[in-house]
């Protein structure tokens, strides 16, 4: 008999907080997200919150300022050499402004407005695109769901409209640039000098970065923004080919338009993001009704690849893109716990 989903979610739970991810930054964002999401962790999320603010560098950044892949990563791929990020750690920017909203307490306001000062030191592309990299100017898909959703709730909260604007011009700006006008898929860095795509695959969990950020970002911009429309139209256009890319299985691919299983195995983070974007797309009344069946054959067939301890397996580990190798992570269990709470 199959678990019930309320159980299964429990269990996932369980395994993140068993995890170490003292030294992870993005990977435990996701994961605390996650648990929140939940609301039967928030003691355990607020102690890896809390942990992160005083660990908060002098300049704002968090996660004790460490953002580089280790030397064994940036060995595996050309386009990581010499990897220097500016965001990896604003997602708990982000778990920071939740928890104030949650607790009213200044000091998670405080910790969130120094990262924003830090962002602002941020190199830029020509057309303000804000860089993934302090050695190269590109703009990495990864940037979307780091940056986007923390400068939204930023400005909600302080009515800073600015920081809101910010969040909508990003999206549009790395769409310009990493969204295919063929598919409307998104591919993975754009490299500003000289004018390439470093690495140009459509890998699930970057297009899944993408489309969180749209529904995130979504939820969070008032009705009458500006640019709310074409931000819609955006996704529409991406969560369209989607739906015609998912297997029958009701996994997509890890590398989404070659279902060439041998070099593209169906993989689990980037279902998840999907079921997450179709269903919050749905609630948010900004993607058609029809589309929750296809949301919820996504984290159905997530569901079969949870072990017994609770490990959501079948990930593609960081950096992502061809060739990444499978197993379990900190951010696919959060993705996991993301997804299952809007259909519980």
């Amino acid at each position: 008999m199959r678990e019930p989903l309320a159980d299964l979610t429990e269990r996932v739970a369980t395994h993140v907080l068993e995890r170490d991810v003292l030294a992870e930054d993005w990977e435990k964002g996701v994961a605390i997200q996650g648990l929140l999401a939940t609301d039967q962790h928030v003691d355990e999320a607020q102690e890896l919150v809390d942990l992160a603010i005083r660990t908060q560098t002098s300049n704002g950044q968090f996660a004790f300022g460490w953002g580089d892949y280790p030397k064994s990563w940036l060995d595996r791929t050309d386009f990581l050499s010499d990897y220097k990020p500016c965001f990896n750690q604003t997602v708990l920017g982000d778990c920071a402004l939740r928890f104030y909203q949650r607790t009213g307490d200044e000091r998670y306001l405080d910790a969130a407005e120094d990262h924003y000062e830090f962002l602002q030191t941020t190199p830029r592309t020509a057309d303000g695109g804000m860089s993934h990299r302090r050695d190269s100017v590109e703009l990495w898909v990864d940037a979307l769901y780091f940056v986007v959703p923390f400068l939204a709730r930023y400005g909600a909260i302080t009515g800073d409209r600015a920081a809101m604007d910010e969040a909508a011009t990003q999206l549009r700006i790395h769409t310009k640039h990493l969204q295919d006008p063929h598919t409307g898929l998104f591919r993975h860095n754009w490299r500003e000098t000289p004018n390439s795509y470093p690495q140009g695959t459509f890998w699930a969990r970057g297009v899944g970065w993408a489309t969180t950020a749209l529904v995130d970002a979504l939820a969070i911009l008032p009705d009458d923004h500006p640019q709310r429309d074409d931000l819609c139209s955006i996704l529409d256009e991406t969560v369209s080919t989607l739906v015609e890319l998912q297997d029958a299985s009701g996994f997509w691919h890890h590398i989404l338009d070659d279902a060439d299983t041998l070099r593209s195995p169906l993989e689990t983070s980037g279902t998840l993001m999907f079921a997450y974007t179709i269903e919050r797309g749905v609630q948010l009344r900004v993607l058609d009704d029809s589309l929750s069946d296809v949301a919820a054959r996504a984290l159905d067939a997530a569901t079969w690849v949870v072990d017994e301890r609770g490990a959501v397996r079948r990930v593609a580990k960081k950096p992502g893109g061809p060739g990444a190798p499978l197993g379990v992570t900190s951010f696919g269990q959060g993705w996991f716990l993301l997804a299952a709470d809007l259909f519980s």
